[in-house]
């Protein structure tokens, strides 16, 4: 699995992130269950706080102050559920055997 690396992010209303991949993919993320759940994300309820979406230096995950991230690859496989990697289950490997 290669690593993927964001370029821009962008909030929008409603809690939705807009997300450029470095291979040009844009997905749309909605934070809203996640700000939902509670505890530290809940910062993100605030939209004022919540505009303030940073894209780390090496495009590896973004963040909010206060050391709120989410990497790049977590946020691709949320959107693209079936690109996630095959990890066989102890079970399954052992069959194998």
């Amino acid at each position: 699995m290669m690593p993927y690396f964001i370029q821009i992010v962008t909030p929008e209303a409603n809690y939705h992130l807009h997300i450029l991949y470095s291979n040009g993919t844009v997905i749309g993320i909605d934070f809203s269950p996640f700000i939902e759940r509670g505890g530290v994300v809940y910062r993100l309820s605030d939209t004022a706080f919540f505009s303030q979406i940073k894209c780390s230096k090496d495009g590896r995950f973004i963040e909010w102050p206060g050391e709120i991230n989410f990497c790049a690859d977590a946020l691709w496989f949320q959107a693209h559920p079936d690109d996630k990697p095959f990890i066989a289950s102890s079970s399954a490997a052992s069959k194998a055997l």
